[in-house]
């Protein structure tokens, strides 16, 4: 697919990547931030843009929310986007400290219910524990980082205990329930929603 690709992608505070530790060309006023080039030639976890789809992003939670513009040709991956070149358009103001602990605080209580579902295994009741644990962390902070942290810590928990508990489908389902939290509370100016579960499509083919 070629043309521009409005996705999402998490970084830490000042629009640093997570795992690159490069620091994003920020947006100036209504102007996006600059395009920063990537490489396109490596395999999809090596090289390029990386973003995602609204559909994976409780799967990359970090401190910051920006959706970012992709373009040329765009190579999905396992729950990431690559592309040649990117630029952050805008960061999504209302993903903060204060809904990364109420995410966390939902994903808790999200993995206790699942302990607690008839067939409930037994094993996963200390998974549900530590969940409420990251959750009790993330509510008495105010660093951006752990309440990130807790947020990510306890959406993998919940997904994990549905695994435990019922299975795969489980875990799909645990999984879209937390991106659809995300959706309805870190809303974009552009789509309301974050685009709901896809990418937004420019000029594709």
């Amino acid at each position: 697919m070629n043309g521009t690709v409005v996705a999402y992608k998490f970084l830490r505070s000042g629009a640093v990547g997570p795992f690159s530790g490069f620091r994003w060309p920020r947006p100036a006023g209504d102007r996006p931030g600059e395009w920063v080039e990537g490489g396109g030639t490596a395999g999809v976890c090596d090289d390029g843009i990386h973003a995602c789809e609204a559909r994976h992003l409780p799967l990359w939670i970090w401190e910051e929310l920006w959706a970012v513009e992709l373009d040329g040709p765009l190579q999905p991956g396992r729950a990431k986007l690559r592309a040649r070149r990117g630029r952050l358009l805008h960061r999504v103001d209302r993903w903060s400290p204060v809904s990364a602990r109420a995410f966390a605080d939902a994903c808790a209580g999200r993995a206790e219910e699942h302990v607690a579902a008839p067939g409930g295994a037994a094993t996963a009741a200390g998974m549900a524990a530590d969940g409420r644990a990251a959750a009790a962390a993330a509510a008495n902070s105010e660093d951006p980082y752990v309440t990130a942290r807790g947020a990510a810590v306890c959406a993998y928990i919940a997904a994990t205990t549905a695994l435990r508990v019922a299975g795969h489908a489980a875990y799909r389902a645990e999984r879209a329930w937390q991106a659809e939290w995300l959706l309805s509370t870190a809303d974009g100016p552009e789509s309301g929603l974050l685009g709901r579960f896809q990418a937004r499509r420019r000029d594709s083919v």
